[in-house]
């Protein structure tokens, strides 16, 4: 069972439920906000291991958030997960300019994200 810290930015509210269901039935420890503000404090104060985060946040971007969440924290970042409807060679491309490690397009497959979780050798 996994322990990590998973912070979930997601806009589209049965989205976000069902993402906090998934990753704490596993055992993540899960917090679950809505806009890109909420997401950037949240980062702060819980300090997760892995964020899931919308590109299409109402407030800022997906994109905005990461880099600015490499900005803020360097060498201990989060490792960042877009989860996104943008489907585009060119959305792919700029998530990783932006930071971000892997990439899932909605809908996407919960046993392939979590098969990706349970890869990551990181430590609570």
């Amino acid at each position: 069972m996994n322990h990590f810290r998973v912070l979930v930015a997601e806009d589209n509210r049965d989205t976000m439920l069902t993402l906090g269901i998934l990753l704490r039935s596993e055992g993540y420890d899960v917090q679950l906000v809505e806009n890109a503000e909420q997401a950037l404090a949240k980062a702060g104060e819980f300090r997760p291991e892995v964020v899931l985060l919308d590109l299409g946040l109402p407030d800022r971007s997906g994109f905005d958030v990461a880099s600015e969440l490499w900005r803020r924290f360097g060498h201990n970042c989060p490792v960042l997960v877009a989860i996104t409807g943008r489907t585009g060679a060119e959305d792919r491309q700029r998530a990783e300019s932006s930071g971000f490690h892997h990439f899932f397009s909605k809908p996407y497959d919960p046993q392939a994200l979590l098969l990706l979780l349970d890869s990551l050798s990181l430590q609570p």
